[in-house]
């Protein structure tokens, strides 16, 4: 009779007990509701909800660089290359400069990277800009503008701004991609190796980058006929400029190959 009378009590506390976890479980799931929501305001807020901004034409599912510019005083700019594999996109951060040392060479830039693309790569025939934010780079331009970050990256780039802007904008875009793949090895990193030797490359003056090598003077000889006829043809005048042949412009889209390869070799 004591049995009969316990399994109702017992029967009704594990009903109430259940009863209570139901009830648990479902102010837990309110409570992340509120969470999630204060999360996605607090996203919203901060300007983190904006979708990337794309520099040209960039696949929505292949390889990418990423370009975050902070607007913020005293902030950085980063450039992040973007790799697709089966577990998801892997991330490795290359070159990172200050705000105000990409604010000072931003347009230059930019309008460097936008002239040299093709047809293909552009989206319509507005130039395309880099904004505040996060910018979507496809491999071809992430690589021209990661070689010129990694210079910037090295001692003494400050002093060197101008300079490094200009011989990397003398580089044709075949060359830049070739030097991409010798600086971006494995083992590579700022300040040895090809990163280093970019840098010097890249901040030589022009004029001794362009400057022939000196050639070994031999010894003088005594005057000959046919020496005399030589320096009598040296001192005739050229004949008038009309007169010369007119060699023809070479197209506007091939640069003259510099010696920043060369130099890297030596």
């Amino acid at each position: 009779m004591v049995a009969a009378l316990q399994t109702p009590a017992l029967r009704h506390r594990q009903i109430a007990v259940a009863m209570a976890g139901r009830y648990q479980q479902q102010d837990r799931a309110d409570a992340g509701d509120t969470m999630t929501e204060r999360a996605e305001s607090a996203d919203t807020d901060l300007g983190n909800s904006t979708e990337p901004h794309d520099f040209g034409i960039v696949a929505e599912h292949g390889d990418s660089f990423e370009f975050l510019i902070d607007g913020s005083a005293g902030a950085h700019c980063r450039l992040v290359s973007v790799v697709q594999t089966e577990r998801g996109p892997r991330r490795t951060e290359l070159a990172e400069i200050s705000g105000t040392t990409w604010r000072k060479l931003s347009a230059r830039a930019v309008r460097e990277l936008a002239q040299d693309m093709n047809a293909d790569e552009l989206e319509g025939k507005k130039a395309p800009s880099l904004k505040t934010g996060t910018n979507r780079l496809s491999p071809l331009v992430g690589r021209e503008l990661a070689l010129l970050l990694w210079a910037l990256q090295e001692d003494g780039a400050p002093d060197q701004l101008e300079a490094i802007l200009h011989g990397w904008r003398e580089l044709a875009r075949e060359e830049r991609w070739w030097l991409y793949a010798k600086a971006a090895a494995h083992g590579q990193q700022t300040g040895t190796g090809w990163r280093r030797a970019l840098f010097h490359a890249l901040s030589e003056s022009t004029e001794s980058r362009a400057s022939p090598p000196a050639e070994k003077k031999s010894p003088k000889r005594a005057s000959s006929p046919r020496s005399s006829a030589s320096s009598r043809l040296k001192a005739t005048p050229p004949p008038p400029a009309a007169a010369l042949p007119q060699n023809p412009s070479r197209p506007a889209a091939r640069k003259r190959k510099t010696a920043v390869t060369a130099t890297i070799h030596k």
